[in-house]
């Protein structure tokens, strides 16, 4: 075995890996983990600022009655 084939031989399986049509490629499942990631912190976003307003109401309802 010389350099060169060894060579042609990783860019090979290297192309199978990324290109893989039975199992889902790499490239895929990084982006729908990222898009995954994306939501879940979109949510927990609006989640904890929606909770954060409502303590504040609360805080300035029970302010108005001098508590």
């Amino acid at each position: 075995m010389n350099l060169k084939n060894i060579g042609k031989r990783i860019l090979k399986k290297f192309k199978e890996f990324f290109s893989d049509n039975y199992g889902g490629n790499l490239v895929e499942y990084a982006l729908l983990l990222g898009f995954a990631f994306f939501i879940f912190f979109l949510v927990f976003s609006i989640i904890s600022s929606i909770m954060d307003w409502t303590l504040g109401l609360s805080n300035d309802f029970f302010n108005l009655f001098g508590g």
